[in-house]
């Protein structure tokens, strides 16, 4: 077969990623890629005008490791500022001052510039002769490092000096290679005559260490080792494919049945059964591959789809395939058109698969969230293995048709009909670009492509009803009238009320925890599932019944962009796909009840009533 050896190379690089990657992905490493040196500074009286009272200047050097940076902290339009906070012995905050840090682009967003922290990057703190007693100083140092492939936060816990440190034995601050950048930070600082600042809105934006030992709601569910989690993957990857965000998928899967089996030939059996090995080594390949990322970064499970490109490029393979099906092109590699000739159908097969791998990552069904949880933190042979039972379990239903290709008999054959089926599959490809373009450019684009694919929808119906009856054409016209209507009424923001869920302050809410009942809700727009529980348990008449009945306070935590504290969160939890949710009591906030994946407003209830 062509595609063996390009195959076998690849399942071989995905092979040695794998045997490369560390033996746990973790939010907060043991060991961080970067190591910290403070060294002290006498700073003469008058050096900054006649009231300067002398000081101790701290140089706190950052040397991170090769390939790793950290942001600035104003770092720009993206990224999470670094922060350093340093208080004197007798309490005293004193004044840090930052470098600007160097321009370059962003890891996950290559087309946004930021301020960002290298190796032998330097922080100063202040220490003026005037706070007695001064040292020790404490210092707490918060930033996120980077790297190409993943982001990880760190807190620096210091303290330098003793009580009565002699400033005169101190080498001289205007002697260091520093000295110009530093007198330039300084002589640009309004408060340096005072040489004293309030911390506090560094502190709030400070990355929390949380530490849990959470209890799930169905513990028959989770995961203990490596045979359950496989057991549990295969069931949970069959269930995959009947998940809300696999609606798109099924549109792919029949388009590419129904092409096979229409389209004949001198040996449909083969191509049959060819077709979904194809179909199956996409699947399995693209499972592959998400074990090495997912396993590399720790990142979530449809994390990826928080690549607003990536979701773009993914809309726009959707609205080429759509448009595809209209007769606009021919589309070199997937092309769905029924009966279509291809150049080599094993590659359409194959990259099928791979795509409808990746519209079902957003989804998490029943058994998955279990799955992911254990697996993700263990060495990447585990992670590896139970990827690719779930892939198996997706997979499972063309596995069936790859065992017994006589069912490919039932397929229907060619016909009149099918040109309507492959237009409403268009149509439905189409709604889908439009739905994730949404996802890339925000809810407000909703507002235009919603009532867009209603008129697109209806003008071809409406071309294509115009020799009908004049009491058919009467009913089609006036359904698609009421479809625009209603999707107008539903873009159209409602009316400004009052929220009943607070927004996730990560320094806040560890502040609250175990001083009342709280829900933290975990959620995203590429979430379909989430959406569901939405608009079918965490209803907003829901929420504000339960807030008023149980004395609970609703927390909600967007993972629509990348955020490496929601990361952290659910990864404390025990977490690594959404929807998630989880339950704190004010009796014991270190022991919060874990709801995965889908739950029901009863089930909710009755644990809301047990607080």
């Amino acid at each position: 077969m062509s595609l063996t050896k390009p195959l076998f190379s690849l399942f071989l690089t995905i092979a040695l990623l794998l045997s490369a990657s560390p033996g746990k992905a973790q939010i907060q490493p043991s060991s961080l890629a970067m190591t910290t040196a403070v060294q002290a500074y006498s700073l003469e009286p008058r050096t900054f005008g006649a009231d300067f009272p002398g000081a101790v200047i701290l140089a706190l050097t950052l040397n991170i490791e090769e390939g790793w940076y950290a942001y600035s902290n104003i770092p720009g339009e993206t990224g999470k500022p670094t922060r350093l906070t340093a208080t004197a012995a007798n309490g005293t905050t004193l004044k840090v001052l930052y470098p600007k840090g160097k321009e370059k682009p962003d890891t996950y967003d290559p087309t946004i510039l930021v301020a960002a922290y290298t190796n032998g990057t330097t922080l100063f703190v202040v220490v003026p002769d005037t706070v007695r007693p001064a040292f020790p100083v404490a210092m707490k140092l918060d930033l996120l490092l980077c790297h190409p492939t993943k982001c990880v936060p760190a807190r620096v816990e210091l303290t330098y000096g003793e009580d009565g440190l002699d400033r005169a034995t101190l080498p001289q601050a205007p002697s260091q290679p520093w000295w110009a950048e530093f007198r330039q930070m300084a002589q640009n600082t309004e408060t340096i005559q005072t040489l004293a600042a309030d911390a506090a809105d560094e502190a709030e934006r400070a990355i929390v260490d949380w530490r849990f030992d959470p209890v799930y709601f169905q513990p028959g569910l989770e995961v203990g080792g490596l045979l359950s989690a496989v057991l549990m993957g295969l069931l949970a990857g069959l269930i995959l494919n009947i998940m809300p965000c696999v609606l798109p998928v099924v549109s792919l899967k029949l388009t590419a049945l129904l092409g096979t089996g229409a389209k004949g030939g001198s040996d449909p059996i083969r191509a049959f059964r060819e077709h979904n090995v194809f179909f199956v080594l996409g699947v399995l390949t693209f499972f592959l591959i998400l074990a090495a990322v997912l396993g590399w970064t720790g990142s979530a499970w449809g994390a990826l789809f928080q690549n607003r490109w990536l979701v773009m490029t993914v809309a726009g393979v959707m609205g080429a395939l759509a448009l595809s099906l209209f007769g606009l092109f021919h589309l070199p590699v997937i092309d769905l058109k029924f009966g279509a000739g291809h150049a080599n159908p094993r590659k359409q097969a194959f990259f099928t698969g791979m795509l409808t791998t990746l519209l079902a990552t957003p989804c998490s069904g029943p058994f998955l969230g279990g799955v992911l949880g254990w697996s993700l933190i263990q060495g990447p042979l585990v992670i590896t293995t139970v990827f690719i039972s779930i892939g198996l379990g997706m997979s499972a239903p063309y596995l069936l048709l790859i065992a017994n290709p006589g069912l490919s008999r039932f397929l229907p054959r060619s016909g009149p009909w099918i040109e309507y089926v492959e237009k409403g599959i268009a149509f439905f490809l189409l709604a889908t670009a439009f739905y994730l373009v949404g996802i890339a450019l925000g809810g407000q684009s909703a507002r235009l492509l919603a009532p867009l694919w209603v008129i697109l929808f209806g003008g071809w119906l409406w071309v294509r009803t115009r020799t009908a009856k004049q009491t058919t054409q009467l009913i089609l016209r006036t359904t698609i009238l009421v479809l625009l209507a209603m999707s107008v009424y539903w873009t159209t923001p409602a009316p400004v009320e009052s929220d009943p869920w607070e927004p996730f302050d990560p320094v806040a809410l560890n502040a609250e925890l175990g001083k009342g009942n709280f829900l933290v809700e975990f959620t995203a727009d590429w979430c379909p599932t989430c959406k569901v529980l939405e608009a079918t348990v965490m209803t907003r008449d829901n929420v504000t019944a339960w807030k008023e009945r149980y004395g609970i306070r609703f927390v909600k935590v967007d993972m629509t962009e990348r955020d490496p504290e929601a990361e952290a969160f659910l990864a404390a939890l025990g977490s690594r796909s959404l929807p998630t949710a989880a339950v704190f009591r004010a009796d014991n906030r270190n022991a919060p009840v874990v709801i995965r994946d889908l739950y029901t407003a009863d089930q909710l209830e009755r644990l809301l009533g047990s607080l």
